[in-house]
């Protein structure tokens, strides 16, 4: 069970990052955040949500769903080419643990306005 993102309802507001952040820190601190929203560079408002896991990226964009492998090395590679580097500090935080100590669940979820973040 984890959080799944449907990133064809995203619409970038980054919501689920300051409540992670603020779950985390007490504060809103986005460098807190275990999910973050990314923008891309070359197409107008296209976004992505990352989300680091225990032993993974999950990377949610419009055209699909990638799991990259923490410690694989693949993540190194980001910045490189048409990658993005915007997820690399993401690599330094903690993994979600699905607001463990919260009985409502993740935060996230009830603060996104779209939708965008369910359980799976």
């Amino acid at each position: 069970m984890g959080i799944k993102v449907d990133p064809k309802k995203c619409v970038s507001c980054m919501a689920c990052e300051m409540a992670c952040g603020y779950h985390r820190d007490d504060g809103f601190a986005l460098l807190s955040s275990c999910i973050m929203v990314t923008r891309g560079r070359e197409k107008r408002d296209y976004s992505g949500v990352v989300l680091k896991e225990e032993e993974n990226l999950v990377i949610a964009r419009p055209e699909g769903l990638e799991i990259r492998k923490l410690g694989s090395g693949v993540e190194a590679e980001q910045g490189k080419g048409k990658e993005d580097a915007s997820a690399k500090p993401l690599l330094l935080r903690e993994p979600c643990d699905l607001c463990s100590d919260r009985k409502e669940g993740p935060l996230c979820l009830q603060f996104c306005p779209v939708n965008a973040i369910s359980m799976d």
